[in-house]
């Protein structure tokens, strides 16, 4: 987030080129690989946004470590507790335990984040929302590989999966930050 601009564009169009590319290797998914493109655009779009409507770009980083909290404190639960299956045939490691867990971590790494650029009532109803919004891009893209008959988006990260596989959940959350900046008037 402290990288210059122009950093973070270039960073961010090779993201969105190698995501766009998994994504049409995967089109075989019909309807759902469309979808994931309409959830894509707009979320390479906020994160854009979100980098350029503030500097330091408080919101981008609340957006960025909630989600990334969420998504490692699901996955240690989930792992080492977690017992209930929330939809096996479509994500078959998620739990029921690891998902609340990850939905209470990207809540509170969203407030404690948000605190320095100034908490309002409006960024806890968004922190509430970022887990849930978060989890429902990860299982559209769990639907959209079991529909196009493999098991991860891409190879580039290796043991990862591809690029699709590591932003699905940023993709899907960055849109909900970004519209909860413009409709409190939270820009600048």
């Amino acid at each position: 987030m402290a990288a210059p601009p122009i950093v973070f564009a270039v960073v961010l169009a090779l993201v969105a080129v190698l995501a766009a590319a998994e994504l049409y290797d995967l089109r075989a998914a019909g309807l759902w690989a469309a979808l994931e493109a309409v959830v894509l655009a707009l979320g390479i779009g906020a994160l854009s946004f979100l980098r350029f409507v503030q500097d330091p770009p408080s919101w981008l980083l609340a957006a960025i470590v909630s989600v990334w909290a969420g998504d490692v404190v699901a996955y240690v639960v989930g792992t080492t507790i977690g017992r209930r299956k929330i939809l096996p045939r479509i994500s078959p490691g998620k739990t029921w335990e690891g998902t609340l867990a990850g939905f209470v971590a990207a809540t509170a790494a969203a407030i404690l984040v948000a605190i320095p650029a100034g908490l309002a009532s409006w960024w806890v109803v968004t922190a509430v929302l970022i887990g849930p919004v978060a989890f429902g891009g990860d299982l559209l893209e769990s639907w959209l590989k079991r529909r196009a008959g493999v098991k991860d988006s891409g190879t580039l990260l290796p043991g990862h999966g591809g690029v699709l596989d590591r932003i699905d959940s940023l993709v899907a959350a960055g849109p909900l930050v970004a519209a909860a900046i413009v409709l409190t008037g939270r820009m600048g």
